[in-house]
């Protein structure tokens, strides 16, 4: 680097609350009084791209995976169906870990609160509702066309299929507040993320800066434990904008970003902390009202699995999972998308066309190694080129 320029941010460990325009010309180097006025003010939208953190990528494939094992080998009722009998005898000593699957659906809650804060930075509103729509949409519609396929052509033969007009709304994503039934049972979380993606819009109504985050993450936060309250809000909105133990773990998402961002300090730790305090409060009913549906799972090792997932990217925050640059991790975060609206339906039809044929673990085993090569498919020949077809014309 030149006396006349400053580092970016990816070559210092953390940037400074105020230090959010870098320094280009040599003229800015001249005027150190000019540099401290801009640099006081907020990001200036910018297309460029952040850095990749395979880290992050190596999480979201466990979330992925773990996903997918707890709908094939955990849940005792709910595959019966696809099996002919229940997973806790077909596979006795996986059963015990993928029961506690479903739990990556936490774990891509932080990853995604984190996420959206490090695309976010420095853009425009309309730029981050291109990307997030982008990111989003055509895999989806990919996804419910495949999904309405199965149910139609490969039906289970138990459960009720998807009227036609409940497929179609599906293509909205907005099947929830209009009383849909999903296309694909995982499409619920989506929903969530969604809403998500609307109430950030209001931190980048201006420029983002640190302290504009910091102040959402603690109002909607706060939010969600008044949206709690015994009796109700008499405000539903309230309910859905700022969902129980959802909302904390997106706002331990954002703080963990701003720690990644800027380096940790009280304010950053006192936001996380505060955000894990009311998550462990919402994850223990959560776990107990789980546990009187049958799942029988045990409120404390929940309790410490989802904690894991805040130290392990924690380390990330903290810079500690910089030299892991593995791009093969890459690759493999590409295809946790469409793994994860994929498996669901089509994997519990492969499920039941192999398991006669192959017994179960090979028929697990293949199922798996299947939606894999298939996701890799969808990244490569549907979502890549959908992507670059309409990123010309939005």
């Amino acid at each position: 680097m030149t006396g006349s320029t400053r580092p970016s941010t990816l070559e210092r460990p953390y940037m400074s609350r105020n230090d959010v325009v870098q320094v280009t010309s040599p003229r800015e180097a001249e005027a150190p009084d000019e540099i401290k006025k801009r640099s006081a003010s907020p990001a200036l939208p910018s297309n460029k791209a952040p850095a990749r953190l395979y880290a992050l990528d190596g999480l979201r494939v466990v979330a992925a995976l773990a996903v997918l094992l707890f709908h094939f080998a955990g849940i005792d009722k709910a595959t019966d169906v696809n099996w002919g009998e229940n997973p806790r005898y077909l596979f006795p000593e996986l059963f015990h870990f993928a029961k506690y699957g479903s739990y990556g659906v936490q774990l891509f809650f932080i990853i995604s609160g984190f996420v959206i804060c490090l695309s976010a930075w420095g853009r425009t509103p309309g730029q981050f509702i291109k990307a997030r729509f982008l990111r989003l949409f055509p895999a989806y519609w990919f996804s419910v066309i495949v999904g309405v396929l199965v149910w139609r052509l490969i039906p289970d033969s138990e459960r009720k299929i998807p009227t036609i007009s409940d497929s179609l709304t599906n293509l909205t994503m907005f099947q929830v507040p209009m009383n849909a039934v999903h296309v694909v049972g995982a499409y619920w979380t989506l929903w969530i993320e969604l809403c998500f993606y609307l109430v950030f819009l209001f931190v980048l109504i201006k420029p983002i800066s640190y302290n504009r985050v910091y102040i959402f993450g603690w109002a909607w936060l706060l939010v969600s434990v008044i949206a709690q309250q015994k009796g109700g809000t008499g405000l539903p909105v309230l309910t859905t904008f700022a969902q129980p133990m959802s909302t904390a773990l997106f706002v331990s998402g954002i703080a963990l970003y701003l720690i990644y961002r800027f380096g940790p300090d009280l304010k950053l730790w006192l936001l996380l902390g505060g955000s894990w305090l009311i998550m462990q409060s919402d994850l223990m009913q959560h776990a107990q009202i789980t546990n009187k549906q049958g799942f029988d799972r045990n409120p404390l090792l929940i309790l410490a699995l989802v904690t894991s997932f805040y130290l392990l990217i924690l380390v990330i925050a903290l810079h500690k999972a910089d030299r892991l640059n593995w791009r093969w991790l890459s690759t493999a975060g590409a295809l946790v998308y469409p793994l994860y609206l994929l498996h669901e339906e089509l994997g519990w039809a492969i499920i039941r066309t192999l398991y006669g044929h192959l017994g179960a673990w090979a028929t697990l085993a293949a199922t798996t190694g299947i939606l894999l090569v298939l996701s890799w498919l969808v990244h490569r020949f549907v979502e890549q080129p959908s992507v670059r077809w309409l990123k010309k014309r939005l």
